[in-house]
């Protein structure tokens, strides 16, 4: 299998420590999309105002609840879509692809918090959305009125940790920097962001009413399912046919990595409802024992998938 970089610490090339280091950077970025960066060839001011016009809300009753049951709203795929698994960030499984495929469009999955916009990007937290909000142009867009709803909607009702199926759409994001802050040339891609199933806290208030695990585990599960779909959903219905995946709501969220891939594998799998509406998937996943769990089923349920 080949070797992937990973996230790198910033902690060998600074004196602080890698929290305060990524606060810096999550600084950093916000005073460029205000005033500008002599790093950057370019002013962000009026492709963030593009993307924050059409970033879109998708409420829990929209139309990607139907995703079981419509066709395809893409001419298939005239190839089999290739399908990497690769230990590496989701910035750099972005950039994987836009060096395969120059000019494509790229759609991301962010592993979103339900209620704070960029999760704890501001205080140097070192997860996958955060990595994606001090890299990029996202953070403007969800501070919009019409993303807003999703994080008003799950602050109201945090449904015991299921959340909601609700989803935001924000288009032409600009990535322009790497995991570890080096400034990069800019890229633009599409940003879907889902929170997924708090499996933990689930869990947990279960336990305390007394529910049966497994029946839970299996709910947990239904929920996941729904909501995978349906942002493949609508990646399909934006046209987006290079995108990048993972292990979504493994980290902090503790959803089991078996279930979330063979989630994934069921819905892309040959015959299954997506398998001719992507060309290009990568599975960008940080940790070699997530790696390792999300091949073992991959590999078997997903027989196609390989790594870059």
């Amino acid at each position: 299998m080949t070797s992937l970089s990973r996230d790198t610490s910033l902690a060998s090339v600074s004196n602080k420590s890698p929290k305060e280091d990524l606060k810096g950077i999550a600084a950093e970025t916000l005073d460029a999309l205000k005033n500008g960066s002599p790093h950057l060839q370019q002013d962000l001011t009026g492709p963030v105002a593009l993307s924050e016009e059409a970033t879109r809300y998708y409420a829990p009753d929209s139309d990607l609840a139907e995703w079981q049951s419509s066709a395809s709203e893409q001419s298939p795929s005239s190839a089999a879509c290739k399908i990497s698994l690769c230990e590496e960030s989701t910035l750099q499984g972005a950039r994987r692809i836009a060096q395969e495929h120059p000019g494509a469009r790229i759609g991301l999955l962010n592993f979103a918090s339900a209620t704070r916009p960029g999760g704890g990007f501001l205080s140097g937290a070192r997860a996958q959305e955060e990595s994606i909000a001090r890299s990029s142009t996202l953070f403007p867009t969800l501070m919009t009125d019409e993303a807003q709803q999703f994080y008003k909607l799950h602050i109201r009702d945090r449904k015991g940790g299921y959340y909601s199926h609700a989803m935001i759409y924000s288009p032409d994001v600009l990535l322009f920097r790497g995991d570890a802050g080096e400034w990069l040339e800019p890229l633009a891609v599409d940003v879907l962001t889902s929170a997924a199933v708090n499996a933990g806290v689930v869990r947990q208030r279960a336990g305390e009413r007394g529910e049966d695990p497994q029946h839970e585990e299996e709910k947990i599960a239904r929920a996941m399912e729904e909501r995978m779909g349906r942002v493949l959903y609508l990646l399909e219905k934006q046209g987006v046919r290079h995108i990048v995946l993972g292990s979504f709501g493994t980290g902090v969220f503790r959803n089991n990595v078996e279930t979330v891939a063979s989630i994934w594998a069921k819905l892309l799998k040959e015959g299954s409802r997506f398998e001719k509406s992507f060309d290009r998937i990568v599975f960008a996943i940080i940790g070699r024992a997530t790696f390792e769990k999300f091949e073992d089923v991959s590999s078997v349920e997903l027989g196609y998938i390989r790594p870059g």
